[in-house]
């Protein structure tokens, strides 16, 4: 399976319905992108993903770090 975001192939099972049958949840190895099997064409079909959010595997280790959370408060 490939990843519609990054286009690598390390797409593994995440976890599944607890009603079996339902949906199977999948992650990609590489850029954490996570879907369920029930999702539309578009966020599963790495040919009908929208561009503007596709990414290079190889950028990854540059990109910006998400900002931690700031502590909270006193008071």
């Amino acid at each position: 399976m490939i990843c519609p975001r990054c286009d690598a192939e390390n797409v593994r099972v995440l976890t599944t319905s607890p009603v079996p049958g339902r949906w199977i949840m999948y992650v990609c190895d590489t850029c954490v992108y996570t879907r369920r099997s029930t999702e539309p064409s578009y966020a599963t079909d790495p040919a009908t993903y929208p561009a503007a959010f596709k990414i290079d595997p190889a950028e990854i280790p540059t990109m910006a770090a998400i900002p931690p959370v700031p502590p909270r408060r006193d008071g």
